[in-house]
């Protein structure tokens, strides 16, 4: 499967929701949030950017954000019913990240319905959805408090492996353990999957 996990290059466009970054003399353009545009240096300055490769039937975008964290809650929105890829990078820019997380966390109906496109109802399916989840060591204080891939070996990994339908909680200390002695990424699979069957 085609999938890109990471870009690091030169910031040559970025506007209020995309930005392309040319890497080996391809620019990339990436859907981005508004959050991670604040992020972002000035053009002609080196960017990085973690990427979110979707492909559908017949469209392959890439959306890019400034931090592994950013990308990783922007994983757990998607999978709320009714939050699809624009109306969660709208979360993401609407808010800064530590206040959206407190937010779910304390069910915090109000200051959701805040985000654009976000009712009620669908305020309330994220606290309900996401709350615990968000609240929990596994949660995004795992996140916060460094148990997300940090490099571009680690979060490839660990988004080959999301991406198969593993859960975050479930890959995270497996990588890092694999993340000991770097095995080539698709040793690393081979290793990772098996260990996920135990």
């Amino acid at each position: 499967m085609f999938m890109i996990g990471r870009l690091r290059g030169i910031l040559i466009q970025k506007t209020f929701n995309s930005a392309m970054v040319e890497c080996a003399g391809v620019g990339y353009l990436c859907s981005i949030s508004l959050g991670t545009y604040g992020s972002l240096p000035e053009e002609g300055h080196e960017a990085i950017l973690h990427v979110e490769t979707l492909l559908r039937e017949n469209d392959l975008s890439l959306l890019g954000f400034a931090t592994m964290e950013e990308k990783l809650l922007y994983r757990l929105l998607v999978k709320v019913d009714g939050v699809g890829p624009k109306l969660a990078l709208a979360a993401l820019g609407a808010l800064p990240l530590a206040d959206l997380v407190a937010a779910i966390r304390s069910r915090d109906v109000k200051a959701l319905t805040r985000i654009p496109g976000v009712g009620k109802k669908t305020a309330e399916k994220l606290c309900f959805e996401l709350s615990e989840k968000l609240g929990g060591k596994d949660g995004l204080d795992g996140l916060t408090g460094g148990a997300a891939p940090k490099d571009a070996w680690e979060s490839d990994l660990a988004s080959a492996l999301t991406n198969l339908g593993f859960k975050e909680d479930t890959v995270l200390p497996i990588v890092k353990e694999l993340a000991t002695d770097r095995p080539p990424l698709a040793t690393a699979l081979r290793m990772a999957l098996k260990a996920l069957q135990r």
